[in-house]
């Protein structure tokens, strides 16, 4: 199954979401009147990565202008879209880091929340958030795509657990700091590789505060781990089509997946050797 993807970079202007939807309206404009099958956005592409602001800025399902935004750009390319996240305030008065999932005719079709929450150098998500308990898969008939968020890309028997279901992309929507660039571009091109899918990556980048940044460095990579398409620091859009049978022709090739011994793992015995010098 052919795809042709569009992949949004940008920079959320903190405190002021109506700036930051237009930014992002200008960066879509020069592809006006193309159609696409799927546009993916980043995590928090609206708000940015300040954790202190979540609560403020957190919506509900019902009445989400992220949502809506979402919806236009659904309509108006007339294509899937992966919308990053935003905060959602849930009904039991928790917050979620929440991925929509918006069709082609601009409804919601679901919604993924993030498993996994950072919490490391001030950072603080999981102060303000709850974690997800639910992988999503979405089908599209002849192709697979697992949802993942971010920090969720360190974790791999999630996207272990992709593969095992015939997943053929991985998609993790990001604002990932620019400190780490070398865990950003080995992890994403091993869950790659080590799970024979494509894997579609949209980070956040420039400036957050005043010594913080994203990292930026949206990616397509391919199952062999080769970026096919890859954005530095600009505020930019990739566009790229890829086929998903070359997964499976892989898969069919170089068997790595049927050769994996999942059921036996919890079952192996071990020995712990002590050594002595």
């Amino acid at each position: 199954m052919k795809l042709k993807v569009l992949v949004v970079q940008n920079n959320a202007i903190i405190g002021n979401k109506k700036a930051t939807f237009d930014n992002i309206e200008t960066l879509l404009g020069k592809y006006e009147g193309q159609n696409f099958d799927l546009i993916v956005l980043p995590e928090v592409f609206a708000i940015g990565w300040y954790c202190q602001n979540f609560l403020k800025e957190a919506e509900t399902l019902e009445n989400s202008n992220t949502i809506n935004f979402l919806k236009n750009i659904a309509l108006n390319f007339k294509s899937l879209v992966i919308g990053g996240t935003f905060i959602q305030k849930m009904s039991d008065g928790t917050y979620r880091n929440t991925c929509p999932v918006i069709s082609k005719t601009g409804q919601l079709i679901t919604t993924y929340d993030k498993m996994h929450l950072f919490s490391h150098k001030g950072s603080e998500e999981n102060k303000y958030i709850s974690t997800g308990s639910e992988l999503k898969i979405l089908d599209l008939g002849n192709a697979k795509i697992g949802l993942s968020v971010c920090y969720d890309i360190r974790f791999p028997e999630l996207y272990r657990t992709y593969s095992k279901h015939g997943v053929d992309i991985l998609v993790n929507v990001a604002a990932w700091s620019y400190t780490k660039p070398e865990h950003w571009d080995i992890m994403h091109k091993a869950r790659a590789i080590e799970n024979q899918c494509f894997m579609i990556v949209a980070d956040q980048t420039g400036k957050i505060t005043s010594d913080e940044y994203n990292l930026g460095h949206s990616m397509i990579i391919n199952p062999w781990g080769e970026a096919l398409e890859e954005l530095q620091k600009e505020e930019d859009c990739i566009i790229c089509e890829i086929d998903t049978r070359q997964a499976a022709d892989l898969r069919e090739k170089f068997p790595l997946i049927s050769d994996r011994r999942d059921l036996d793992f919890d079952s192996f015995k071990y020995k712990e050797i002590k050594v002595y010098e």
